[in-house]
């Protein structure tokens, strides 16, 4: 309902709020949860904080990462890219990146496949670890350990310049059986001069690279000249395409541009799409900034595996992902809100009515237990009826007595001139606990 910027207080408002917040649970439990929200041992997080700055969440980031690909199967294609969760509090490895929207955030690195925008993997960036082997460091660990979940597969894998490589391409072909294209910065190694100089070379022309046909590595590379003033050439890497092919409109793109723009694009959108309906809300604590995003994350998926398996659902409706989210949170609460319609006492008519337009039922009236003991409160406050008698007599209420007792039906404060004790034995108030029950 993008209220995630809302004050607490307004969201359980009856005049500002939404009915459904109050119906699911109080404000206070809300404020609450949210404070004590943990997601590991903290007695043992200091040790783990010493070769992970990410403990906090480690485990539970780990246990989503598992679920993903055991409910689907991508298909051939499939992207490693990033995704920037917004934060600007204190973090040990938060990142500034001024291509992003918001620009300051923790990275996440993610393995997707673009036709349905299903994440099958996701890695925090935590900063350098102390004493990290070298190869666990860089691009090229990071592709590996992304690329678990489709080991040995022959699928291809789509990655940016500062990924790709031609030692990764290697790594990949030979150890795990997959292929790759994507974008090279000039500066890689084993490019050739030829392809870096652009010097003669007209727009829109291609040069291509090839490996030895004796070679158990076939790689491909190929220049392509994107802008004539000033001269500007794309590199790019393929393990896929062995051939010179190149397209017949005027632009004459090579075949590996075009792939690359097929299966390349599509994050930014992910990226969009957990920011038009997300559950983050503004916190100082990053380990919940993360889970936030982590749920955002889950509701997609979830979403392209609803769409995947019912197509014909609300297809016709403008914004079926709003329906379906609303449809889910709703599914979501109605077992808590079960639970909380068993005891009606003490909660507003308010929140009662609110409850059964969620649950689409009446709900019966609290049984009022007539042995309750008056509710008592640190400050005295002067009698509500001693203060209407003090109006009909015209006598000032500043003379008027305070009471710390309040009446458990009207909640008002009353005197014991105007109120009545009820004495009930053990043995009795142990059967009404007992009827009610």
């Amino acid at each position: 309902n993008k209220d995630n910027k809302v004050d607490y207080h307004d969201m359980w408002s009856i005049l500002y709020g939404r009915p459904v917040y109050s119906a699911t649970m109080s404000r206070r439990k809300f404020k609450e949860i949210t404070k004590l929200l943990r997601f590991d041992d903290k007695s043992t997080r200091e040790d783990r904080k010493a070769n992970d700055k990410f403990a906090a969440l480690r485990e539970l980031i780990e246990n989503v990462n598992n679920k993903f690909p055991q409910f689907y199967s991508p298909g051939f294609n499939v992207t490693i890219d990033e995704m920037l969760s917004l934060f600007r509090g204190k973090c040990p490895f938060k990142v500034f990146i001024k291509d992003k929207p918001g620009k300051y955030g923790i990275l996440i690195r993610i393995l997707w496949y673009a036709e349905t925008r299903y994440i099958l993997k996701m890695e925090v960036y935590a900063g350098k670890k102390e004493n990290e082997p070298r190869t666990e460091r860089g691009p090229m660990a990071l592709v590996t350990r992304l690329v678990e979940p489709i080991k040995r597969s022959g699928r291809n894998v789509t990655t940016d310049r500062y990924y790709t490589s031609v030692d990764l391409a290697e790594t990949l072909w030979n150890d795990f059986h997959l292929t790759l294209v994507g974008t090279l910065q000039t500066n890689r190694k084993h490019i050739p001069e030829e392809l870096k100089n652009t010097e003669s070379r007209p727009l829109h022309s291609s040069m291509f690279a090839f490996t030895d046909s004796d070679s158990n590595n076939p790689v491909t590379l190929v220049s392509y000249i994107v802008k004539e003033k000033p001269k500007r050439n794309l590199i790019m890497l393929s393990t896929q395409h062995m051939g010179e092919d190149v397209s017949d409109d005027e632009k004459h793109k090579p075949e590996i541009v075009l792939f690359y723009n097929s299966t390349k694009g599509g994050v930014d959108t992910v990226d969009q799409m957990a920011r038009n309906y997300t559950v983050k809300r503004v916190t100082r604590r990053w380990p919940l900034s993360i889970f936030f995003t982590i749920i955002d994350i889950v509701c997609i998926n979830v979403y392209t595996l609803f769409i995947l398996n019912f197509p014909q659902w609300k297809i016709n409706h403008p914004n079926r992902r709003l329906q379906f989210l609303r449809q889910l949170s709703l599914d979501l609460i109605k077992p808590q809100i079960e639970e909380r319609a068993k005891n009606l006492t003490g909660l507003n008519r308010t929140v009662i009515s609110a409850m059964e337009d969620v649950l689409g039922r009446k709900l019966e009236s609290a049984p009022q237990i007539i042995a309750i003991p008056p509710t008592l409160v640190k400050r005295g406050i002067r009698c509500y009826c001693c203060i209407q008698e003090a109006t009909r007599k015209k006598i000032k209420c500043d003379k008027l007595g305070k009471s710390k007792v309040i009446c458990v039906k009207c909640q008002k404060h009353v005197c014991g001139k105007h109120s009545n004790k009820t004495v009930i034995c053990l043995k009795c108030e142990a059967e009404n606990d007992t009827s009610s029950d």
